[in-house]
């Protein structure tokens, strides 16, 4: 999760997901784990991207349902593809094909996906032993075991919250709020990464990393394996794991897995290592190919933009080898198998991030996208995996697929935009603001020349001193998330000082929502700005925002109901993108 996506939990709701049933008409319920889809080849020794991905888990002494996850990501690695979502909220009263996530995406391509997402984001922290976490976690691993029992794939994330309990958080500051700026580096010896066992920090780490290590027994008493994706996206800067540089990160991840697997004895897991993009030509960050199996990297595209992601894969194998096993580990919208195949670049699998929690991932593809993956020849669904009773470990790749049965260009990709509906009731309006394309550009030495950033301002009132909050509300119209800020700018006649000033913490909006974005304040010159900003920045940014009324504790910045409330664009970037400037309704 992700990934900006790492802004993606907003906000918790409480449990109330769809109660719609399969019905027997459906024609993956009920499922047969111990048949095979006739359009999955596996005969034939066709070789995979590689032939150098060794066909056994790094974990010594694996369990042998381990060894047979393991195997079938090998064996079918470059040859087919495995179809994946996360779950965000569960329903702890239902099972697993009537949870929010999956019936999503059964609902928009007539399938169940073979690889699920979990996350023990609650089993941690100072508030993991409230009944609502606990009932969470506990049916994570219920629905893992009714998932493994079912033929599928269990794919467990930890959103690891601050283990010294100062705050229940796991994000940095300015990633989200609540956050924690625990250090786990504190838990090394002076000078040195040496562990310092005797220290408080390193017991707080050892005591959740057992909690996990728990959760995972349970599951391998049943004879369940899983993929578990610890310390996820590395190099970013918005979880607390990733603030130290490479080298402490890489062993952190080492004391996880070593504690997990040689101490407490977790043998059932297929282990992801999952770093970004951006630390990829950074050797610090790698903790070892002797302590995973998997290399995940986390992409969301634009909604509906289904490239092979291509360039990734390239440069993933050409930093780490081609070794190990590549995967999307998460996603916005699929990348389309009919592209993937046509490029020669095939992931694992991929994982689409939740649907739940108002974050309409699932709905980043459209319906017809859905349905020609997921009945793809090349793709597992759920319906089509072997079911692990029944499954033989190879140390041969299957064939790899033939056709994928279905090309791109061909299907119906069109996708209706909800229509825009604005209060514009005595007299309200609302600010429009259009943006083409916001994108970083750079010149032909590498220099950035335009932002990916627009600045908007307006003239504040005259005095807003004392303030401590600032808000506005925003309507997103567009498929895609957007970030968005506030800033003052002072000195422009030089009395105070020029200062540019933020607040900590900016406002994610998903995309198709309405939000109230709310700011602290309270450590910025309101009583001397000169002006006062509206920032949007996200790179490829397309889409409508429509504010009102923009206000603070203190007094109204601005209403919005009249063309003297249209602020000013400034620098490159609000030049270059902002093409719409406008008050709907209004007096």
């Amino acid at each position: 999760m992700k990934k900006n996506l790492l802004l993606l939990i907003l906000t918790l709701l409480w449990l109330g997901c769809s109660d719609k049933k399969p019905t027997a008409g459906d024609d993956e319920t009920p499922i047969d784990s111990n048949t095979t889809d006739s359009t999955i080849d596996t005969s034939g020794n066709q070789p995979p991207i590689s032939s150098e991905i060794s066909f056994s888990p790094v974990t010594p002494n694996s369990t042998a349902e381990a060894e047979k996850l393991y195997n079938f990501l090998a064996v079918n690695y470059g040859s087919y593809t495995i179809s994946g979502v996360q779950t965000g909220d569960l329903n702890t009263a239902a099972t697993l094909l009537e949870q929010e996530d999956l019936l999503a995406v059964k609902n928009a391509g007539g399938k169940f996906p073979a690889l699920v997402g979990l996350d023990f984001l609650f089993a941690n922290g100072v508030e993991a032993s409230g009944s609502w976490h606990q009932e969470y976690t506990n049916h994570s691993v219920v629905l893992a075991e009714e998932l493994w029992n079912a033929g599928g794939i269990p794919a467990f994330s930890w959103h690891w919250r601050d283990p010294s309990h100062t705050v229940d958080a796991f994000y940095t500051k300015g990633a989200g709020d609540p956050y924690t700026d625990f250090d786990f580096t504190k838990a090394f010896k002076a000078e040195s990464m040496e562990w310092d066992t005797e220290s408080e920090t390193y017991a707080q780490l050892i005591r959740d990393i057992d909690i996990i290590s728990e959760l995972f027994l349970t599951l391998q008493g049943k004879n369940i394996a899983a993929i578990f994706r610890p310390l996820h996206e590395c190099g970013g800067k918005w979880f607390w794991w990733s603030t130290q540089g490479g080298a402490a990160y890489a062993e952190l991840f080492r004391l996880v897995y070593d504690r997990m697997v040689n101490k407490n004895g977790v043998k059932n897991l297929v282990w992801v290592w999952n770093p970004q993009k951006e630390v990829f030509t950074d050797a610090a960050w790698n903790p070892g190919a002797d302590y995973y199996d998997v290399i995940g990297v986390d992409i969301y595209n634009n909604s509906f933009d289904y490239q092979s992601n291509k360039q990734q894969f390239i440069d993933m194998q050409a930093n780490y080898g081609k070794g190990k096993i590549l995967t999307l580990s998460e996603n916005g919208p699929i990348p389309d198998a009919s592209l993937m195949y046509a490029d020669g670049f095939v992931w694992s699998w991929n994982m689409p991030w939740y649907e739940s929690w108002g974050s309409n991932f699932v709905s980043k593809t459209a319906d017809d996208v859905w349905e020609a993956n997921l009945h793809s020849p090349c793709v597992y669904s759920l319906d089509k995996m072997p079911g692990w009773d029944s499954y033989s470990i190879s140390q041969s790749p299957v064939a790899k697929c033939p056709d994928v049965g279905y090309k791109l260009g061909d299907l119906d990709t069109t996708v209706q935009s909800k229509p825009v509906v604005l209060d514009t009731a005595n007299g309200n309006g609302w600010l429009h603001v259009g943006i083409d394309n916001m994108h970083t550009q750079v010149n032909a030495n590498g220099d950035t020349t335009v932002p990916a950033a627009a600045n908007l301002f307006l003239q504040p009132p005259a005095d807003l001193s004392g303030a401590s909050t600032a808000s506005f509300v925003v309507k997103n119209t567009s498929f895609d998330g957007v970030w968005m800020s506030i800033a003052v700018l002072t000195g422009a006649d030089a009395n105070p000082a020029w200062e540019w000033q933020m607040p900590p913490d900016g406002c994610w909006i998903n995309g198709e929502s309405q939000e109230t974005c709310s700011f602290d304040v309270s450590d910025l010159n309101m009583a001397e700005m000169d002006k006062i900003f509206i920032m949007v920045a996200t790179e490829g940014y397309t889409g409508d925002l429509y504010f009102d009324d923009f206000t603070s504790d203190k007094g109204l910045i601005a209403s919005f109901d009249n063309e003297d409330d249209i602020p000013t664009r400034e620098e490159a970037g609000a030049e270059a993108y902002v093409k719409t400037l406008a008050i709907i309704g209004g007096k």
